[in-house]
């Protein structure tokens, strides 16, 4: 893909999480965020069904769980909403 867009609400779950990340925890969400950016359908992923009018996707990387969606037609990434396992 040549573009991402972090979603609004990405942002607010990234800002949440970020002050109790160590940089183990960095190293493994960029790892994500970089893996989905270059093959987002090659990455090992579910569909959500949030949406079926705009399909997205949930990828994982223990502890994190990325929920994103991709135009191929725009050759975009857009990052939605960004989890971590407790």
């Amino acid at each position: 893909m040549k573009r991402y867009t972090l979603a609004p609400q990405f942002l607010r779950d990234f800002r949440a999480l970020e002050s109790g990340m160590s940089p183990a925890d960095e190293d493994i969400l960029d790892a994500l965020l970089a893996a989905v950016i270059s093959d987002p359908q090659g990455v090992q992923r579910v569909q959500s069904f949030y949406d079926p009018q705009r399909p997205s996707w949930l990828a994982r990387s223990d502890p994190f769980v990325v929920h994103f969606a991709f135009d191929v037609d725009a050759d975009e990434v857009i990052f939605l909403n960004l989890f971590r396992r407790r």
